[in-house]
């Protein structure tokens, strides 16, 4: 492991620069962190009551990393700040990530109602991935004066992303599988305020995207060209001696008179999206304000597609699918999509302050325009619609509120769930968009309190949630062995979620007692099989912590995770218990050696089959002569009991899931760390 990191600091300008390269899993920044990385910038729209997905077809950092069983990180990272005027200032950072990984996951998928006839499967899959990163950010901040501020922003990011997957399954075979993908997207945000006088002030947010995804998909699968017909003569109940991909081969129109099947699928989804509003604020006095906005996103998606097979001489096969959608039209293994959308809306708001009461009713008018354009045949949707929002704080004192806050909100869908061209998303899951798909309306409540006592050193945080989504966008799903083919309908059936967090802290003297309890609720509707299936989600979770906050002597953190997940899936239920307590041990000794460890232990049982149990410890030693010394030697362990794999149950609205998850094994490594 190597790790360098340099600062330089003056009054106009600063530099930092880090690298890293290591081989046992610590790493400065994972592929998701690179991903989600949103460089600070906030959608204008975000508070209008309008979401639009855009998607994601980059792989996305598929494995946590603490998933894995082989890390092999690089890092390479500068940031700079600069002031050459008092009213400018010029910041930004260059980021370079690469990682390979190797993964391997043992699972068990169990399907709950036997009326489906979908058969359970075991699965070991193991896997490589490799991802090369490079994100870059330039930011402008210029106040010419009190009453003028501009501020810019640019980020690019571009990657390679690569990913091959072996998947033995008992249903299926042996499966190799390769996915390329190479994205690369620009986000500009320009932002400008200017107040005209103590009573008016003006806003201009603006943010523009735009980005370039082109994943590739290849399958190998297995193939008995002699038993492609469907075997009409066997019982209930025996296995087929076709293989298990043969029928959805067909209903494809892949050639299957091959020794195997390589499938392949090439996919380009291009975005370009405007997203600003202008925001007015007229002070009517010292309690009271009105703000006035006019906003517009404005939207344009472009997906194509296109399915094929490499047969056994190398040539090229283009497949004519036999599917058909709801409607008996035949199915295209292409797509051919442009999707635009618009909002244009003027946003209302009042707040007041009387007492201890600060209230904000508003509303915003929208109009909405769709349409999206497939193979020559146009499908338009334009509405208009009012989003009515409500917010009440109560102000008990200066460190305890209560809030309370309603909103409508609209969400509308990306271009792959309206493109409705097949779509390879793995070998066995498969499905076509809907062109005429509307949008979800949702209502949405929140209560939250907060509260923090100076002079008790108590902290008391609560948070309530509630949501209920009407025309909900959900799947039309049909299996045929563990082969899933899905499309995509507006919901008549209204799914529900509620949550709760509460958390209560106090200091005793050098003693800190923490407890905080979670309950969530999720109500879902789905249709399988042309079955409507309802899964009820409860889940609770209650964890207490005792710390301590001594300055020299040792200090010792003690917590116990209780959790407990009930899923009702209508014909069965199930539960799933995890008990997990740990310790944190950390003590300075003779004010030149540190020792820190923790400990954790999982159990997860559900009632039916023994629990099982993982556990994971880590510890490290240290030696700095003292504060001021340059030297540092470190020895750090991870994984000192060699746990080879962690323990995941979950259930679904159709299935219950068991996985084995290996990771990284024992590591002991010696450090030496230079202080300038």
């Amino acid at each position: 492991m190597c790790i360098r990191d340099q600062f330089y600091y003056s009054p106009k300008y600063s530099i930092n620069v880090i690298g890293d390269m290591n081989n046992i899993g610590e790493v400065a920044l994972t592929n998701r962190d690179i991903r989600n990385f949103g460089g600070g910038f906030r959608r204008p729209s975000q508070g209008s009551g309008t979401s639009i997905n855009l998607g994601d077809n980059g792989l996305g950092g598929l494995t946590n990393i603490g998933n894995a069983q082989e890390i092999v990180t690089k890092l390479g990272a500068a940031n700079f700040s600069y002031a050459p005027q008092k009213n400018l200032d010029l910041s930004g950072f260059l980021i370079y990530n690469s990682s390979r990984l190797r993964t391997r996951e043992e699972s068990f998928v169990r399907y709950i109602n036997s009326d489906l006839g979908i058969p359970d499967e075991e699965t070991v899959q193991t896997g490589r991935e490799a991802t090369n990163q490079g994100l870059a950010k330039l930011s402008v901040s210029y106040k010419p004066n009190f009453n003028n501020q501009l501020d810019y922003d640019v980020i690019g990011r571009v990657s390679t992303e690569s990913e091959i997957q072996n998947v033995e399954s008992s249903v299926v075979g042996i499966t190799n599988q390769v996915t390329d993908v190479e994205p690369f997207s620009i986000n500009q945000n320009f932002n400008y305020y200017y107040t005209l006088d103590e009573k008016n002030i003006f806003a201009l947010e603006a943010q523009h995207l735009i980005s370039d995804e082109d994943p590739f998909y290849n399958a190998l699968l297995g193939n008995d060209p002699t038993n492609n017909e469907a075997d009409d003569d066997i019982e209930p109940g025996e296995p087929s001696e076709q293989d298990a991909f043969d029928n959805t081969a067909g209903v494809l129109g892949f050639d299957r008179d091959q020794f195997g099947y390589n499938l392949n699928q090439e996919r380009r989804i291009k975005t370009n999206q405007l997203d600003a509003k202008v925001d007015y604020y007229y002070i009517l006095n010292n309690k009271s304000n009105i703000n006035v906005t006019l906003g517009t996103i404005l939207s344009t998606q472009r997906f194509n597609s296109n399915i094929f097979q490499f047969l056994d001489s190398g040539s090229v096969f283009d497949p004519v699918a036999a599917l058909t959608d709801g409607e008996g039209a035949l199915l295209r293994n292409e797509n051919d999509t442009e999707y635009n959308f618009s909002d244009v809306y003027l946003g209302f708001k009042y707040r007041l302050k009387t007492g201890k009461f600060t209230i904000t009713p508003g509303l915003s008018l929208h109009s909405y325009g769709n349409k999206n354009t497939q193979f020559g045949t146009e499908f338009k949707d334009n509405f208009f619609r009012v989003l009515p929002e409500f917010e009440t704080l109560v102000q008990f004192k200066k460190s305890e509120t209560l809030t309370f806050r309603y909103n409508m909100s609209n969400s509308f869908t990306d271009v792959n769930s309206l493109a409705e061209g097949l779509v390879l998303n793995s070998f066995n899951n498969i499905s076509f968009g809907n062109a005429e798909l509307q949008n979800s309306l949702s209502h949405n409540l929140s209560l939250r309190y907060f509260s923090f006592n100076l002079f008790n050193y108590t902290n008391v945080v609560a948070i309530a949630n509630y949501s209920k989504n009407i025309d909900q966008i959900r799947s039309l799903t049909n299996f045929d062995n563990v082969i899933q083919t899905s499309s995509f309908f507006n919901s008549n059936f209204a799914d529900e979620s509620a949550n709760v967090f509460g958390r209560v802290e106090r200091t005793f003297k050098k003693i800190r007692a923490r407890m905080a309890v979670r309950f969530s609720y999720f109500k879902r509707n789905q249709f399988v099989q042309n079955i409507r299936t309802v899964s009820e989600n409860f889940s609770q979770t209650y964890s207490p912590e005792l710390r301590t906050n001594f300055r020299d002597a040792p200090n010792v953190r003690i917590r116990y995770d209780y959790s407990i997940n009930s899923n009702d899936q209508g014909t069965t239920s199930t539960r799933f218990v995890t008990n997990a307590p740990s310790i944190e041990f950390d003590a300075y000794i003779w004010k030149s050696v540190t020792f820190r460890t923790d400990f954790t232990y999982t159990n997860q049982a559900d009632g039916v089959r023994p629990s099982q149990s993982f556990q994971t410890w880590d510890a490290s030693l240290a030696y700095r002569k003292d504060k001021d010394a340059n030297w540092e030697y470190e020895v750090k362990a991870s994984n000192l009991l060699d746990v080879d794999a962690r323990i995941n149950n979950s259930a679904g609205n159709i299935s219950v899931f068991n996985s084995e998850t290996f990771i990284q094994p024992r590591f002991v490594t010696f450090r030496v760390i230079y202080t300038l």
